[in-house]
């Protein structure tokens, strides 16, 4: 991967929890007409919004009787996670989830804000092309 320096290139998605994903579907695409960029329920997750490049939200489905927030729900896209990774680490940048390759093909790394927020930077180029079972 020479020649990517490991840069953030985009604000890629913002996460929504909902508590019914068809009823977030109903709102989301049909009231306001987002169209459905993603469709991974397998996965407990759906993506609205604009096509390509442009940001989307993520509906992601939560347990009803869980209260626990873990992210701001704000998903950076990067070109080399690894090497941003390291650059953020010689910042001091705390990561409380090392990149790791998801069931579903994307590799995703968690971290923190100096005020405890936890953000995620994910690198997928294949996120919109790749077969998701439905």
């Amino acid at each position: 991967m020479k020649g990517k320096n490991g840069k953030i290139t985009r604000i890629w998605l913002t996460i929504i929890e909902v508590s019914d994903m068809d009823k977030a579907v109903e709102f989301y695409h049909n009231v306001l007409g987002l169209p459905i960029a993603l469709d991974a329920r397998a996965f407990n997750h759906v993506e609205v919004g604009p096509e390509e490049p442009l940001a989307k939200i993520g509906l992601h489905l939560i347990d009803k009787k869980s209260d626990k927030r873990n992210s701001t729900g704000v998903i950076f896209d990067t070109d080399d996670i690894y090497a941003l990774t390291e650059r953020l680490k010689e910042q001091g940048v705390v990561f409380t989830q090392e990149p790791t390759k998801m069931p579903w093909g994307s590799i995703v790394a968690d971290f923190l804000d100096p005020f405890n927020n936890e953000l995620e930077v994910v690198q997928d180029p294949d996120h919109y092309t790749r077969e998701y079972n439905r």
